[in-house]
């Protein structure tokens, strides 16, 4: 989907109707705006040639995260429990022994 259409834009359609003498329609023509023009598909192409450059791991430039240079100045923080997946992993549980493919259930995790 573009993002102009994502955006709440919908496409023009133009519709040429062709008439014999008589006045009985004989054809038509229905033709619809293209939903990717140039500066859609210009959007996408930097989009993608950004996404290359990104770490997929930590999603920081290429460049900065994987400089030889840059060893032994990052620093972490202690983690941080996600309590969702920790009630989703709980659940998975008694699945795990008794399913042939336990990977393959879908659990999820609602507040309440």
């Amino acid at each position: 989907m573009s993002y102009r259409r994502l955006s709440g834009w919908e496409p023009a359609e133009f519709t040429d109707y062709e008439y014999d003498e008589d006045g009985r329609l004989i054809r038509s023509v229905t033709t619809r705006e293209a939903e990717w023009d140039e500066q859609e598909r210009a959007w996408m192409l930097a989009l993608a040639e950004h996404e290359s450059r990104q770490c997929p791991l930590c999603g920081r430039p290429l460049s900065v995260c994987t400089d030889p240079a840059s060893e032994g100045r990052w620093t972490t923080t202690p983690p941080t429990r996600c309590y969702a997946t920790t009630s989703v992993m709980k659940a998975r549980k008694p699945y795990d022994e008794k399913s042939d493919e336990p990977r393959a259930l879908l659990f999820s995790a609602t507040a309440g």
